[in-house]
């Protein structure tokens, strides 16, 4: 059995600055949600997600080869998966397969805050290239900006990731 370390990326060797809030160092917010990177080994991707209240995910859409996973921290999150939509409160593990059609929602009045891991890795260049860094000024707005989006929409592909027709 293989035992993996994850932590936050910005988390030194020793622990002894461990970040346990929302920092503004490496959180970003990619299409509406405010994600943060956390490191991992070089077998699977993983960030941090807050899903603000009402903020759907991005269309419809699989991956070819990566498998995704949720689990749900806080809150309840709204998932399609393959045309059925499903609510998973906190403590709930969904299990994307290669292929699956899906998107996600907050449907409720909080904040939902969720981890989303994939293996194989490399999808997190996706949010590396189209975040907006948390600290710059209306950062959630730019994130969603018309040329941002149109930007994703053009070039997602690049990312493994397909929208559904």
């Amino acid at each position: 059995m293989k035992t993996v370390m994850i932590g936050y990326e910005n988390e030194t060797a020793s622990g002894s600055e461990k970040e346990n809030s929302m920092s503004n160092e490496k959180a970003l917010w990619v299409l509406g949600h405010r994600i943060r990177p956390m490191a991992t080994d070089e077998s699977y991707g993983l960030i941090e997600v807050v899903s603000p209240p009402h903020v759907p995910g991005p269309p419809p859409h699989f991956h070819k080869t990566e498998r995704e996973f949720f689990f749900i921290i806080k809150g309840t999150l709204d998932v399609m998966a393959d045309g059925k939509w499903q609510m998973y409160p906190a403590g709930s593990f969904v299990d994307l397969p290669p292929a699956t059609t899906h998107t996600f929602i907050n449907n409720t009045e909080e904040d939902v805050v969720w981890i989303t891991g994939w293996r194989p890795k490399g999808f997190q260049r996706f949010f590396e290239d189209f975040g907006v860094p948390a600290g710059e000024d209306n950062a959630p707005a730019k994130s969603v900006a018309d040329d941002l989006v149109q930007n994703v929409v053009r070039d997602v592909e690049n990312y493994g990731m397909f929208l559904s027709q």
